[in-house]
């Protein structure tokens, strides 16, 4: 994917996230408000799939980002699951997390959560898992049926607001991050990520 292609993806997500959409309906209303959404709605149809193309192809290499020192203390977490439960960040202070940002209409997402649901399993007790689902092509109902379709136990969130996606300054799906025991960012890994490569990071977590 050149980086002009990754450019204009990345606005194409930003169109659909909670807050334009928040936007939209605060300064327009009636038939504006309608012509607005539907302009939208086309534009996502329209390059959506040759994005989704690209960003598959790109995810068949590596793409990460490592943090030379973990100092950035990861912005906190809260909500509610798709299993009605309370999800708090700072309820899981001495155990490395991984956090996985994904929607149901991305492809990527999808095939690499059998690989997440893998791990989680492996490392149940040692690392906390974390899905955000972020919304605005898909509703919280379809991300639940979503990880239910495919057996995902561990906990997954909407992010309703797309605060946590804001904060931690995700632009393209899916991406995972990962934080240490004293939930410091330690890296940001932009496309697919594998069992093996899963395990390998985690690994590199659990003996820092």
């Amino acid at each position: 994917m050149t980086r002009q292609n990754l450019i204009f993806c990345n606005n194409i997500l930003h169109m659909y996230t909670g807050h334009m959409i928040n936007a939209w309906r605060s300064h327009t209303s009636g038939i504006s408000q309608k012509i607005l959404l539907i302009m939208a709605t086309a534009a996502i149809t329209l390059s959506m799939p040759a994005c989704i193309k690209d960003n598959a192809h790109e995810n068949s290499t590596e793409t990460s980002r490592k943090n030379n020192v973990a100092s950035e203390t990861a912005p906190t977490i809260t909500g509610k699951t798709f299993e009605h439960g309370d999800f708090n960040l700072n309820d899981h202070k001495g155990k490395p997390v991984l956090i996985n940002f994904w929607f149901p209409s991305c492809p990527p997402c999808r095939a690499e959560m059998p690989d997440l649901q893998t791990v989680y399993e492996n490392y149940i007790h040692k690392v906390v898992f974390i899905g955000v689902q972020q919304l605005g092509m898909d509703s919280a109902a379809n991300g639940q049926a979503f990880v239910r379709g495919l057996g995902i136990t561990y906990p997954n969130i909407p992010d309703v607001e797309s605060q946590i996606q804001t904060d931690y300054e995700i632009y393209s799906f899916p991406s995972t991050i990962f934080l240490n025991k004293n939930h410091k960012i330690v890296r940001t890994w932009t496309g697919i990520i594998h069992e093996q490569q899963l395990a390998q990071q985690l690994d590199e977590l659990l003996e820092s």
